[in-house]
């Protein structure tokens, strides 16, 4: 059909408008957190990031040409997974080594807290945002392992295993340097550096050596479950650990650590029908240990927005002893994770007799464990009583419990020395870490008694040391100020 002559040039369809350059490069969506979207633009963008991506995709072609060179040769395998374990066990989570306090550094964190994010969302985001990119280090190596399947004479179920295993790890180790990258003190986080490490190396083997059956041992996949288990706590006790940190001391992030911690440890007690063994022990020690030390270096807030939901009812107000922040609640905390780990002793000794709790070296060694966990809190509340009221004290715990390991080795070194003497040695510094190290030599009723008058010592005497603070605590559960 020819067009008319006579219409109008007005008419005509309007042409339509350019699409702005803005919105063809909207790399993620607006729904995302904005610390989430602003650590994935920042971190791609790094030259570690695109430098270390580049040089393990240059390593995976090496150690598959070795490979393929010499099939099944263990040099080869052992190169190919020391690459992998280097990246995302030490290389990936160092990038969060100065997360939270790089924020600081560049006066930004207070522009963040003016947003409706919560301490909380802005660690998780920073942690997303790291791992993500871990995914794509995982992504780039899947290609690699099926080629080795199909060349290099390996089983790709053994190493999808691994990777995903390896997967957890960098997760656990980015959370810990994220969690810890608020401390200020380059000291405190260069012992991080050298723990980080430790942990990379001793995980690494201990997940081969009890999972993968390496090593000469058969395979374990429940241990393998409950490892897994235990790295989804650390990595949401470490995020919460940084959180509670940047947060403002009127925002509650105590109560859900403490349910969070009591939830898995409970949740350990399940494995006793599929013959979890001594292992639930230690989780279910390592995960309720960590929460007390955590609880026990909380500050004192008595502020009315945190306290008025354990005002509700009795119960509540029962539930607010051992879920309300501070380290008042924390010591009621802790005589509650007390009971339920040597309930789990206990039980674990009805299921399979492994445990001789009855005997009376065993309950002083369980109740010497407690002690070390709260001990430090008696020596802030003789030394730093002043300092442990509106500040966290994580770092005085952290010395005085480096201080407590020094005596001990000094303590066991004259124990040794002096051998008809010993158990006067013990007597005489009855910290809670001697009666660990001493172990078969602390089977006297003697020991029980002084490891039991510790016990109460640690949880009254900052209680009767600070009454004007546990009165007021006590008050504001009852009802407002």
């Amino acid at each position: 059909m020819t067009p008319d002559p006579t219409e109008s040039p007005a008419s005509a369809p309007a042409a339509p408008a350019p699409i702005p350059l803005e919105a063809k490069l909207s790399d993620f969506p607006s729904r995302l957190s904005p610390v989430l979207v602003k650590e994935l633009r920042q971190g791609l963008r790094t030259n570690l990031f695109v430098i270390a991506f580049i040089l393990l995709q240059t390593f995976m072609i090496l150690c598959l040409l070795a490979g393929l060179a010499n099939p099944g040769s263990n040099d080869s395998n052992g190169f190919f997974w020391f690459f992998i374990a280097a990246t995302l066990l030490i290389i990936q989570p160092l990038r969060g080594f100065n997360a939270l306090s790089g924020e600081y550094q560049l006066n930004t964190m207070d522009l963040i807290q003016l947003t409706r994010l919560d301490g909380w969302r802005i660690t998780l985001g920073k942690w997303t945002a790291l791992n993500a990119q871990g995914l794509l280090f995982l992504a780039g190596v899947l290609p690699y392992l099926v080629i080795r399947y199909f060349f290099g004479n390996v089983n790709l179920v053994t190493d999808f295993a691994a990777i995903v295993s390896i997967g957890l790890a960098s997760g656990l180790l980015t959370a810990i340097t994220i969690g810890c990258s608020v401390f200020k003190s380059i000291i405190l986080r260069g012992i991080l550096l050298f723990v980080l490490i430790v942990l990379a190396i001793a995980g690494f083997n201990l997940v081969a050596y009890s999972v993968f059956g390496l090593y000469g041992r058969a395979p374990e996949p429940m241990m393998g479950v409950m490892l897994a288990i235990a790295t989804v706590y650390g990595i949401l006790f470490f995020l919460y650990f940084g959180a509670s940190r940047i947060a403002p001391l009127s925002e509650n992030q105590a109560t859900r650590k403490r349910l969070i911690a009591l939830g898995f440890a409970i949740l350990f007690q399940g494995f006793y029908f599929f013959d979890g063994g001594e292992a639930i022990i230690v989780f279910s020690g390592v995960i309720l240990g960590l929460a007390c030390i955590d609880a026990l270096t909380e500050p004192l807030p008595v502020f009315d927005r945190v306290c008025v939901p354990f005002r509700k009812s009795p119960i509540h107000r029962w539930l607010g002893l051992i879920l309300c922040p501070g380290w008042i609640s924390a010591i009621f905390f802790f005589i509650v994770c007390s009971g339920l780990w040597w309930g789990t002793v206990s039980l674990l000794e009805n299921f399979s007799g492994s445990i001789a709790f009855d005997e009376l070296r065993d309950v002083t060694l369980f109740v010497s464990f407690s002690n070390l966990i709260i001990f430090p809190l008696l020596i802030m509340h003789l030394f730093f009583a002043k300092h442990s009221s509106m500040n966290h004290t994580f770092g005085i715990y952290l010395f005085t419990q480096a201080a407590l390991f020094g005596i001990t080795l000094m303590v066991m070194a004259i124990a040794n020395a002096l051998r008809d003497w010993e158990e006067i040695a013990y007597i005489a510094i009855p910290i809670p870490s001697v009666f660990i190290a001493a172990e078969n030599d602390v089977d006297e009723p003697i020991h029980f008694a002084i490891a039991a008058l510790i016990f109460l010592l640690c949880i009254g005497f900052p209680l009767l040391r600070q009454f004007r603070s546990v009165r007021a605590f006590f008050s504001a559960l009852k009802s407002p100020k």
